[in-house]
């Protein structure tokens, strides 16, 4: 395997020469090279030249199935999206938060390039993910000195390709998911919503309502669905003399964002953007909770 300087020196001449690997290069091991010093603290190293570099080599259809499925298998991995995880302030985030951005990207090849993801391969992720979202206690967004953890935006990525999955092989249908999975995911996003320790600052919100949209692009849940989890958002919220502060006011402040960032979100949408829910009706859902809330804190 590469040290880290002897991938960096090959990564960058990759990219100054429009991403043409050298002849004496194996691909393959290449990939691997790239995904086992995906967490590597140096921001220049794992961001600009190595995940910067899968992204490139996908866009451009570099990647087939079978060295996807191998990088997603790692991915998934104790050794990636579960190394280090509950610890919050040390550098295993970076493995966790950018395996997430990797398992993101099998979405893209599998519908942009080359369909391979089973019925068991959505599933499994699924489970991955879900249970990641449960267990990351690391919410910094970005480290100076060490660039983006961001561990929250780019799990989020994963969850919204994940929700708009398609054409899964094996399958006769578009999107893939049933109800109760889409409802697993909006609650994944309601976790992370409801975080007590960390208020967000890296526009963490805004990609998790990205999240929200590919749920309702699936057609299958409804706006009814859509109310009946926006204002389970608060049914177990403290009463007045009960709020500890930092926490509550932490929980408060992401939950207000989050709304907002969904309601602008809609109001940019067109009326028919989503087959299944008028998104007016859940913009309006929206703006009265914004408003009530408001008027409770005058």
């Amino acid at each position: 395997m590469r040290t880290p300087e002897e991938l960096r020196v090959l990564l960058q001449y990759i990219e100054d020469n429009d991403d043409i690997i050298p002849d004496d290069v194996d691909f393959d091991g290449l990939l691997y090279d790239m995904v086992a010093h995906l967490g590597n603290p140096d921001p220049e190293l794992r961001d600009d030249l190595i995940f910067a570099s899968l992204n490139e080599f996908v866009d451009d259809g570099m990647i087939d199935a079978v060295q996807m499925r191998r990088m997603l298998d790692t991915c998934l991995s104790d050794s990636h999206l579960f190394h280090g995880v509950g610890e919050s302030g040390t550098d295993t985030v970076y493995a966790r938060s950018f395996s997430s951005l990797v398992i993101a990207l099998a979405f893209v090849v599998h519908e942009d390039h080359e369909p391979f993801l089973t019925a068991d391969d959505v599933t499994r992720i699924k489970k991955a993910l879900l249970r990641y979202v449960l267990l990351e206690q690391d919410f910094r967004g970005f480290v100076d000195g060490q660039g983006w953890a961001h561990a929250v935006a780019h799990v989020a990525d994963a969850l919204g390709n994940l929700a708009g999955v398609e054409n899964v092989v094996g399958t006769d249908v578009g999107y893939f998911h049933d109800r109760d999975t889409l409802l697993e995911i909006l609650g994944a996003v309601k976790h992370l919503v409801n975080n007590k320790k960390f208020v967000y600052q890296t526009e963490e919100d805004e990609r998790l309502v990205g999240v929200i949209n590919s749920v309702l692009s699936n057609e299958v849940l409804n706006a009814g669905d859509i109310k009946n989890w926006l204002d389970n958002f608060y049914v177990d919220d403290p009463d007045e003399d009960d709020f500890v502060y930092p926490d509550d006011f932490y929980l408060k402040v992401n939950r207000k964002h989050f709304m907002r960032s969904l309601y602008f979100n809609f109001l940019e949408c067109t009326d028919d953007e989503f087959d299944n829910v008028a998104v007016r009706e859940l913009q309006m859902h929206l703006l009265e909770w914004l408003v009530e809330k408001d008027e409770d804190e005058e």
